[in-house]
């Protein structure tokens, strides 16, 4: 049997005439995780404000310091296709006296989960408790389209970023919600802590990468 060749990929940042696409494909790769699953039960439901969350998330990482970057295969039938998106922000260092306030863009997200608030609560206010102090990028998303995931597109993103984060050594921080995701992460210099437990849910892992050497 041949081994699958990993695709050709191109990488870009992204801008604000990508955010329908980005929204949509982030919908699509997310709309039956067990995390997914565990904030609306209903599908309908679930896909109608993930895709309302999702871009409320785009707009905030474009316009305020985050970083979007979209992957696609080099040879693509429709142009400004893509079929991956990464969502990176940026993390000075916080202490135990920085003041605990609600953002605009925290009661965004908030009023747009609708009836599902508490569940989207319970989820933050874990994560946060588990989130570094020290500087570092955050990964926030990282999706493929459901049918090209396993090309390599992933892959390419993360090392894309990586570099960016090797050059000024600084290291990585996620969440991996499912035990596939945190095995990828862990081949790509992430160790897993943890796991947190959501109440009745599934298991997350919060994992954290140093930055590597650059060789010249």
């Amino acid at each position: 049997m041949t081994a699958t060749q990993p695709t050709a990929v191109m990488i870009r940042t992204a801008g604000l005439d990508d955010i329908p696409q980005a929204a949509t494909l982030l919908t699509e790769a997310f709309l039956i995780a067990p995390v997914s699953q565990w904030l609306i039960a209903d599908l309908s439901a679930r896909s109608r404000v993930f895709r309302t969350l999702f871009t409320i998330e785009l707009v905030e990482a474009i316009r305020n310091g985050g970083t979007v970057y979209v992957a696609g295969p080099v040879v693509s039938p429709v142009a400004g296709h893509f079929s991956g998106v990464a969502i990176w922000h940026p993390r000075g260092r916080r202490t135990a006296a920085d003041p605990d306030t609600v953002s605009e863009h925290q009661i965004r997200l908030i009023t747009a989960a609708g009836p599902w608030q508490p569940r989207f609560a319970s989820l933050g206010r874990l994560l946060a408790a588990h989130h570094p102090w020290q500087p570092h990028w955050h990964l926030a998303y990282l999706a493929v389209t459901p049918w090209r995931q396993g090309s390599g597109i992933g892959t390419a993103l993360l090392h894309h970023h990586h570099r960016h984060l090797d050059g000024h050594g600084t290291p990585g921080y996620l969440e991996a919600t499912t035990p596939r995701n945190r095995d990828l992460y862990l081949r790509h210099g992430y160790r897993a802590h943890g796991p947190i437990r959501l109440p009745d849910g599934p298991p997350i892992w919060p994992m954290w990468r140093e930055p590597r050497p650059v060789t010249r």
